[in-house]
């Protein structure tokens, strides 16, 4: 068969391509994984700082909780990269490297790390949801919705923003942007008058049909477990002191005691 210099100068310019590619990605793996780290740190710091203030509060602030939206991203492309490279490595054993074997090992530790903090896939639930809604909070943006949980099929929480024991008394919450004109002619304007706190956060029991999506980080900040599309509000009812999201009522605390 004949010498053709062509071919040998494709199968360098290829060689140089993949040696690029899996440096790229090596890399990738690297950035990726450290950032998730800086998550994941930061949600165990910010539990655990006293004050809130100095580096550690804003180290803890700036990753664990403004930062948390980018946990479930960044697990996936941090997986993503791995595969990749790893196929890559298995198609051409010369691209194997030290480096690249690290990379993966870092990948991997960090990956165990989240998912043992609770960090899952996002899934979708679609159906009707009853709850409390929450419209106009000063603090948060969307709206919200406290849903109405079945004790015996609890939506799960995801990766917490921090470790403490006490986070599990925040209530599931999921954010609902609502459209200018609300959904199909229903509008919180139009709603009977309902409670509202001191910030001017309106409260109603609503029962909706969508779509669940989570858990995850949704919300500015990102402090809502869920992301509720909503198809169309079945029903609407006022709420009143010491109720719960599903509408059960609690005698008033005694002040006296």
């Amino acid at each position: 068969m004949p010498f053709h210099p062509s071919h040998d100068r494709r199968r360098i310019a290829t060689r140089r391509w993949l040696n690029r590619l899996a440096a790229v990605l090596t890399a990738a793996i690297t950035a990726t994984s450290m950032l998730l780290i800086l998550v994941l740190a930061g949600g165990a710091v910010l539990d655990r700082v006293e004050q809130r203030q100095g580096f550690w509060a804003g180290f803890g602030m700036t990753f664990g909780f403004w930062g948390a939206g980018l946990a479930w991203p960044l697990f996936a492309l941090v997986a993503g990269t791995m595969l990749a490279l790893l196929a890559l490595g298995a198609a051409r054993t010369e691209l194997q490297s030290a480096r690249r074997r690290t990379a993966l090992i870092l990948g991997a530790v960090v990956l165990h790390g989240a998912w043992d903090r609770g960090l899952r896939p996002p899934a979708a639930r679609m159906g009707e949801f009853l709850g409390t809604y929450v419209h106009g909070s000063v603090s948060v943006a969307p709206d919200m919705l406290i849903p109405c949980l079945d004790p015996a099929d609890p939506l799960p929480r995801g990766m917490e923003l921090s470790l403490s024991p006490r986070d599990t008394e925040v209530p599931v919450l999921a954010a609902i942007d609502l459209p200018d004109e609300g959904w199909h002619g229903s509008h919180p304007r139009n709603w009977p008058d309902s409670w509202s706190d001191s910030h001017g956060s309106q409260y109603w029991l609503v029962r909706v049909r969508g779509t669940l999506v989570g858990p995850g980080h949704y919300g500015r900040p990102p402090a809502m477990h869920y992301r509720l599309r909503v198809d169309s509000v079945l029903s609407v009812g006022p709420t009143r002191m010491f109720q719960d999201e599903c509408g059960v009522y609690d005698p008033p605390p005694d002040w006296d005691r």
